[in-house]
């Protein structure tokens, strides 16, 4: 669950922050052992996506878009609009956070 939260946050920032051009896609979910979350790939990139298999791009403007398989071909043209697939996919990993947390007691010996 962290580590998904932490790969949202990177790829915000990828996108907000670096000079990236405007062609290049932030990779926010992925079952493509080839394309790892967080992973920063040019939209024309070749790729085979198997059937099943799916990924989940976020673009420089902060729009999201999916690529499922069966695909081959540029990442960029085989991307479908995901409208609200960032609030989506954040909302379902955020229903399962568990907090463990602990404080100290102030030493009032002294």
């Amino acid at each position: 669950m962290h580590r998904s939260l932490l790969a949202l946050a990177f790829a915000a920032a990828c996108v907000a922050a670096a000079p990236s051009h405007a062609a290049d896609l932030v990779v926010i979910d992925s079952n493509v052992a080839g394309l790892p979350i967080g992973s920063v790939t040019p939209a024309a990139a070749a790729v085979d996506i198997a059937a099943g298999q799916m990924v989940t791009l976020i673009t420089a403007d902060g729009s999201t878009m999916v690529v499922a398989g069966p695909y081959s071909g540029p990442i960029g043209a085989g991307a479908q609009d995901a409208p609200g697939a960032l609030e989506r996919l954040a909302k379902s990993r955020g229903e399962s956070t568990h907090v463990v947390g602990a404080i100290r007691a102030p030493s009032w010996d002294k």
